[in-house]
């Protein structure tokens, strides 16, 4: 399930309700994803509450909000899980901000396209992926891991790159002569 005022496209969600409704048909999951332009405190604790109260275990409950009390840049990010998921996925995996598939903390700056839709794809996707591995289930609609090889891929080359500049300016720098004319 879906709700949210952030801007993720219908192709997105659609996507996104894919992989949760064969996610609940395979091993009985729930899926819950609110995602908000803004929340304030009292507006978050009232959505989570909202539907802790409706959720029945095991289920996935993913708040997210990109503007945080009264915070223009900084937004908030939770993933609550029941009792049962606790050790069924690696929550470092999709929260870390050194390759995450999505961050826990997400301060997203005002560009001409918003990264909020292709975060919440690729961060559900390893979330899913990963439930339904502890299950031993393998899901069809899943995007696989792609995305997340081709960043790492991507990645390796740059930092490749920057140690070739870094080896080359030092050569240059400090084991050639200059020449005197």
């Amino acid at each position: 399930m879906y709700e949210g005022d952030v801007a993720i496209n219908d192709k997105t969600q659609a996507k996104l309700k894919e992989m949760g409704d064969e996610l609940f048909e395979k091993v009985g999951i729930s899926t819950v994803i609110v995602a908000k332009e803004y929340l304030d405190k009292k507006s978050f604790l009232e959505t989570k509450d909202k539907y802790l109260k409706e959720l029945k275990a095991p289920y996935v409950f993913w708040i997210f909000s990109k503007k945080y009390d009264e915070r223009d840049s900084v937004g908030i990010n939770q993933l609550i899980t029941s009792d049962d998921l606790k050790g069924k996925y690696d929550e470092n995996s999709m929260f870390s901000p050194f390759g995450g598939t999505f961050t826990k903390l997400i301060v997203i700056q005002k560009s001409k396209s918003d990264p909020t839709g292709a975060a919440f794809l690729n961060g559900y996707a390893d979330l899913t992926d990963m439930l339904a591995a502890s299950h031993g289930v393998t899901l069809k609609s899943s995007i696989g891991s792609e995305t997340r090889d081709t960043m790492d891929i991507a990645r390796v080359l740059m930092y490749l790159t920057f140690l070739f500049i870094l080896i080359w300016t030092i050569k240059v720098k400090f084991f050639t002569k200059e020449e005197n004319v």
